[in-house]
């Protein structure tokens, strides 16, 4: 299938209080980061690209298809965003995807889509811990000198009912587009898969903050909201790259039928904690 051009506009909004708490990069402490003020999300300026992605790949995206992108620059609570798809020079069956902040051109995510298995499918390192376990009563804190590299997190389960996607899409992606919000089992949005990232980090560890650098999705199949989905992951690689560690995982999403959904790959940057007053 040839990628057809697309777009979609939308405005961002701040981060609901949840993440900000679990990520103080979303809110005022992100001055202290050096931000102009508390970053929106990238689970939800990615979930923002998706109409212009299904306008240029069809429905059948959501259950084969896969996207590699970049955040390069951030995304700030009342940004207009333009999201673009184009054919590739190189390859017609590939979309470049670019989405820019209108009033000063800023690029916030660039990176490629496209139909059927991505060229780096066979990159990820599965888990193989994949029955979930309760979230421990204590958690270990990872400084940037702790974190871990080749090894299984603990697998978690997160309800996702109906009510559950209505609910994501109404406080997260603030869209009530019935695909993702009508009946007893709607569809998922794409956005709430890598937003289940942070929480499997969280479902184990404390840390101080992080910033979402990049990341891989490889849809496998469809995927509705009627049970309890796992969530397992691997630490990958980390690299430090001025002092702060660039950390890598991936994670399998398995459906309430047991069929596997998802592939992510999130690269972060952890962020040192920042001093108490």
């Amino acid at each position: 299938m040839t990628v057809a051009s697309a777009s979609c506009t939308r405005l961002a909004v701040a981060d609901p209080p949840e993440v900000s708490a679990a990520n103080p990069i979303h809110d005022e402490s992100a001055v202290s980061y050096g931000y102009a003020g508390g970053i929106v999300a990238g689970i939800h300026t990615y979930g923002w690209m998706v109409p212009a992605i299904l306008d240029s790949l069809g429905d059948a995206w959501l259950s084969h298809g896969w996207c590699e992108f970049r955040l390069p620059r951030p995304v700030y609570a009342g940004d207009e965003l333009l999201t673009e798809v184009i054919p590739s020079p190189e390859d017609p069956d590939v979309g470049l995807i670019t989405q820019r902040v209108v009033s000063d051109g800023r690029v916030t995510i660039e990176g490629t889509i496209g139909l059927g298995d991505a060229p780096w499918i066979n990159e990820f390192i599965l888990p193989t811990e994949r029955t979930p376990v309760p979230e421990p009563e204590s958690r270990p804190f990872l400084g940037l000198n702790d974190i871990p590299s080749d090894i299984d997190y603990p697998p978690m389960s997160v309800p996702l009912t109906a009510s559950d996607a209505r609910v994501w899409m109404s406080e997260r992606i603030h869209d009530d587009d019935a695909t993702w919000t009508s009946g007893d089992a709607p569809l998922v949005h794409p956005s709430w898969v890598l937003g289940q990232m942070t929480p499997l980090i969280r479902h184990s560890y404390r840390m101080p903050a992080g910033v979402h650098a990049s990341g891989r999705v490889q849809h496998l199949n469809s995927f509705s909201a009627d049970g309890e989905v796992v969530v397992a992951g691997r630490w990958g690689e980390v690299e430090v790259k001025k002092g702060k560690p660039w950390s890598t995982t991936d994670a399998l999403f398995i459906d309430a039928h047991g069929t596997e959904v998802a592939l992510v790959r999130q690269v972060a940057v952890i962020l040192p904690l920042l001093p108490k007053d």
